[in-house]
């Protein structure tokens, strides 16, 4: 039977609630697209969305990994006040915990038990027009046995430690790449498996891999696993030995049939409190006096804000940043 493709969006957390209100104002038309990522606690948190979106909790999937539940780890704040006031003595060098990204892998067992093999995993900033034909379009474009994810050149760190250590449990594929491999942001992944089989090889693959950065705590600038680089060589093993294409993500998601993108990824200013001020966003002289929440950022900044989100059609109120393409 086939099954339609979706798009993945992990939210977890008391404040990316605040992404479901944009994502439900700004993209009603595409929400059958749309799967939800979520742990159990985060969708309680989400009661108000429940009516709308298409859910699903991970739980039942991670709780067969006691790896993740012993160094993925959610804080249980349930107001978004005290997520942003407890974020940084939660997650960081003092406490030794980071942020789980990669959390939302474990999605590839939803996939498999549906069989859906065409998918994009992507995050919550990623701003999507509101037109479900330019959608469908996209998944129609990109042919079986395709990967792909927003290329950044070549790859200079050297991943050979995880793929060294896990090869033997592997047999079935060389995780090794003799050319530079091409380095890749991790706010959209593409997939379009061949079969279910490979696609549990890749996620048992990930599953594994993932484990040794996370133990030898390799972290971003921010609080955060630094495990990005596993998913697109994944991809890349696979392009060169089980007849998949790797490919930059803006092959497909510029769609040439309509002349125009799926959407667009923007990192968000006024949700992103807890990282504290950026040097890239000096320009703009953001008003960081209070970051209670993200409301009390928006009322000392709606000038700055609109002008950083230029790109976009944009809407202020008191309580939040409504962007449209």
């Amino acid at each position: 039977m086939k099954s339609s493709p979706k798009i993945v969006i992990p939210i977890t957390g008391p404040l990316l609630k605040y992404r479901l209100d944009i994502i439900r104002e700004v993209s009603p038309d595409i929400r059958d697209y749309l799967i939800i990522f979520t742990d159990e606690f985060s969708y309680d948190l989400y009661s108000d969305h429940h009516d709308f979106f298409n859910f699903v909790t991970m739980d039942s999937y991670r709780k067969k990994y006691p790896f993740s539940l012993e160094y993925e780890r959610f804080p249980n704040f349930k107001t978004e006040a005290e997520f942003l006031e407890k974020f940084n003595t939660f997650y960081g060098d003092s406490t030794g915990i980071y942020y789980p990204w990669e959390i939302h892998r474990f999605v590839f067992e939803y996939m498999m038990e549906n069989h859906i093999l065409n998918f994009v995993i992507t995050q919550s900033d990623f701003i999507f027009k509101n037109d479900s034909t330019i959608i469908k379009e996209f998944f129609d474009s990109v042919p079986r046995g395709s990967l792909y994810a927003p290329c950044m050149g070549k790859e200079t760190d050297n991943s050979d430690y995880v793929w060294d250590k896990i090869q033997e449990q592997f047999p079935f594929i060389h995780l090794k790449y003799n050319n530079s491999l091409n380095r890749c942001d991790g706010f959209f992944r593409g997939f379009y498996f061949n079969n279910i089989g490979d696609m549990e090889l890749f996620y048992n693959i990930w599953n594994e891999a993932i484990q040794i950065p996370i133990k030898n705590k390799k972290i971003h600038k921010t609080p955060m696993y630094f495990t990005d680089f596993i998913v697109t060589a994944l991809m890349q093993f696979f392009a060169k030995q089980r007849d998949y294409v790797f490919s930059d993500m803006h092959k497909f998601t510029y769609v040439k049939k309509l002349g125009t993108n799926i959407g667009k990824h923007f990192t968000r200013v006024e949700d992103t409190l807890y990282v504290g001020e950026r040097a890239q966003w000096k320009e703009y002289n953001f008003d960081y006096s209070n970051t209670s929440t993200i409301a009390d950022f928006i009322k000392n900044n709606k000038s700055q804000i609109l002008e950083y989100y230029q790109p976009f059609n944009t809407t202020i109120t008191d309580e939040h940043v409504y962007t449209r393409l």
